[in-house]
């Protein structure tokens, strides 16, 4: 019989239970450890268990060895990742920014560059110093104060310290690598990184206006970290701002914050009222500190902050058109509010208003809608006798203000419109409005130096206008069924044009003062010859005896506005620019691959495709802060695709998102426009309007390269 123990009956729970056996004690559970977001360099080496405690963790401390953390406090692994990323980005941007200095610049200033390079303190950190360095480099050491009431000029910023730069040609003959020109363009940009914002219709105290309204908002834009490196800063931009923009607060209900205000609007003096000078500042600031309303008005001011918006880096989302709850479309509602308020209102500041909202609708690709602006500010003159014989004492306000003081303000007011309605006749091809200049002089006659640039300008003009009457081809060259051009007239336009040019003050000379207001002019007198011979090489049938002298004209102001565009780009940078430049961007675009689509052999290595890249780059930065620089990007690097050319891998990401089926939606119900980039062909096709409607089959095949479209 097996010897197993016999069962026995349970207890009751009234007996009393023996003791238990002793066993073995309880363990006591251990608290869990810490979880820390990362260890310090020395546990990482050693594999140890890290605490995180700060400044030296436990294991450091029984060790006594160094403890160093990587990751700054309550920083996760991702967001250092990140903050390493774009320090590294930045690094290399300063370290670009060296390279181009000391390639570009004077012996003198490249000389003094590396002996800076060389006296290299021990006790700075690399990083710092090469920032140190690269701003050095880009502001050539110093800061230029402005006077407090007069606005900063780019001629007074460089007369203290001209430079004799070497020949444009030189420099950019000059062979170096290809890939040190090409600058990253993450496809995560910095706007718009922060998330959405809480939504409320107020903007007292707003700089950071980063919610979006439409559904776009979810896709990062394609940015370029050039914008990082050229922007500048905030104290740089307040220390030269006049104490009347304060009182700019008192002509807008849109917000009540000053700072933002001010910022606004002195990005604007530096970024649009220096090239385009469409009223007169002065005057504009002294009504507007002292209350009166006889050169300033509120539809003026909501006007021009509405269009300034686009040049000041503190307003965000300056790519996203009419966002619901943006400043920038605040100001917009608010201008126009006010403009149909008094539709008879019959005033110069009416007329500064309507060119300064074309200006707002051109950038966001409506330059179609904002004609009516336009076309009405132009009627407007007009009728206040600006163009034609009436006294200037039948149109004066207020019988206080001094006679030689409206005279200078309504010639002032003709010679601006005069300029802008022509310039954008030839930017966005349509019939020029005002067919007379005014019958006044030009105005700061007294002042020759301060508005060279403005008086310049307003004598080229004048020039154009006689090419106009006499050349009607020069603004019928989109209908080349009716353009017959006179090569006798043309060539006698040609000769006027560059005896202009070289009569101009030394002062506006793009090699000597490489500002953006002078540069962009001489851009615009390259595109200006560009479309003087255009016509005659869109001829179906073209005149063999002038062509070659018609090829030979325009191939040597394409070449000049690479150079430009070069010296822009190593200058100035693209992060914020005058956003006309845009139209030269498209001419040399176009036109460089017109070139080398006739000589296809080996075109990678030519001075053409190196011009493209420096198009491509600028373009893919203006995206961040300038909607229409979208399409027009997008349509360059199609081109370049169809053409076998192969683009930066960067710039690829950037046309990824451009050609994404939510963009192309968006882009076909914003845009509205005129705007020819490509003239060589049937150009009423081309005009972007139809372009853009003719994306909706347009797909970049990946792996292949190529377009399955051809109808570009």
């Amino acid at each position: 019989m097996a010897n197993f123990r016999a069962l026995q009956p349970a207890r009751m729970d009234e007996e009393a239970s023996p003791p238990l056996p002793q066993s073995r004690p309880l363990l006591i559970q251990k608290p869990k450890r810490t979880v820390t977001l990362g260890a310090c360099v020395a546990c990482r080496k050693r594999k140890s268990k890290c605490d995180g405690n700060r400044p030296i963790c436990t294991c450091c401390t029984q060790k006594d060895t160094g403890c160093v953390y990587e990751l700054g406090p309550n920083e996760k692994p991702s967001q250092a990742m990140k903050r390493k990323n774009e320090e590294m980005q930045g690094e290399l941007s300063n370290l670009r920014q060296l390279y181009d200095s000391l390639r570009l610049q004077p012996e003198q200033e490249a000389m003094e560059i590396l002996r800076r390079i060389r006296a290299d303190p021990l006790d700075t950190p690399s990083s710092q110093r090469i920032q140190e360095l690269a701003d050095f480099a880009r502001h050539g050491g110093t800061i230029m104060q402005q006077p407090s009431h007069t606005p900063p000029s780019p001629q007074q910023n460089y007369l203290g310290n001209l430079v004799t730069l070497p020949s444009i040609r030189l420099a950019l003959e000059a062979q170096y690598d290809q890939s040190s020109d090409i600058l990253p363009f993450p496809g995560i940009s910095s706007m718009g990184s922060e998330g959405p914002s809480t939504r409320r219709p107020r903007y007292a105290t707003d700089v950071d206006v980063s919610a979006r309204s439409d559904s776009l908002s979810s896709r990062p834009r394609p940015a370029s970290i050039e914008a990082i490196l050229h922007s500048p800063s905030s104290s740089h931009a307040h220390c030269i701002s006049d104490t009347r923009l304060a009182s700019a607060t008192d002509w807008t209900a849109v917000t009540s914050n000053t700072d933002l205000l001010v910022a606004i609007l002195t990005s604007w003096t530096t970024h649009e009222y220096s090239y385009y000078h469409y009223l007169d500042r002065e005057a504009l600031l002294d009504d507007m500190a002292s209350g009166r309303t006889d050169f300033c008005s509120e539809l003026l001011l909501n006007a021009l902050l509405a269009t300034a918006c686009s040049t000041c880096p503190e307003v965000h989302d300056r790519g996203t058109p009419f966002s619901e709850f943006s400043i920038m479309t605040a100001f917009f509602k608010e201008a126009t509010r006010l403009w149909d308020l008094e539709p008879d209102d019959r005033s110069l500041t009416r007329i500064q208003a309507g060119i300064c909202l074309y200006l707002f609708l051109g950038k966001h690709g409506r330059d179609k809608a904002g004609h009516v602006f336009l076309a009405e500010a132009c009627r407007i003159g007009q009728d206040l006798g600006l163009f034609g014989s009436e006294s200037p004492h039948a149109t004066q306000k207020h019988s206080s203000i001094p006679m030689n003081k409206w005279s200078h303000m309504r010639a002032v007011t003709a010679w601006t419109l005069f300029n802008f309605q022509l310039n954008m006749s030839f930017t966005y091809c349509f019939p020029v409005i005002l067919k007379t200049p005014p019958p006044v002089a030009i105005p700061y006659q007294d002042t020759p130096d301060l508005e060279a640039l403005f008086r310049s300008e307003c004598t080229k003009y004048t020039i154009i206008l006689d090419c106009v009457n006499a050349t009607p081809s020069y603004t019928e060259h989109f209908d080349q069924e009716k353009s017959q051009p006179d090569p006798g007239i043309v060539e006698i336009c040609y000769q006027r044009l560059t005896s202009w040019w070289h009569s101009r003050p030394s002062i506006l000379d793009p090699e000597q003062v490489p500002s953006q207001q002078n540069l962009l002019c001489a851009m615009m007198y390259h595109v200006n010859i560009v479309n003087l011979f255009q016509p005659f090489l869109a001829l179906k049938i073209p005149c063999i005896a002038y062509f070659d002298r018609v090829r030979s004209v325009t191939s040597t102001a394409l070449f000049n506005l690479r150079r430009l565009l070069a010296l822009q780009e190593s200058r100035n940078g693209w992060s914020n620019t005058i956003t006309l430049i845009l139209h030269p961007l498209v001419i040399a675009s176009f036109g460089s691959l017109d070139e080398i689509s006739q000589a296809p052999s080996d075109a990678e290595s030519s001075e053409q495709y190196q011009g493209l890249l420096v198009c491509l780059r600028a373009l893919a930065a203006l995206c961040s802060y300038n909607y229409y620089a979208q399409p027009l990007f997008r349509l360059l690097t199609q081109k370049c695709v169809a053409l076998n050319l192969s683009i930066p891998g960067e710039v690829q990401d950037a046309l990824d998102y451009y050609t994404s089926e939510e963009w192309t939606k968006s882009a076909k119900s914003l845009v509205s426009s005129q705007y020819i980039a490509d003239m060589r062909k049937d150009a009423e096709r081309k005009r972007m309007d139809a372009v853009i409607e003719a994306w909706d089959g347009l797909s970049i095949k990946k792996g292949t390269g190529r377009v399955n479209d051809e109808k570009l």
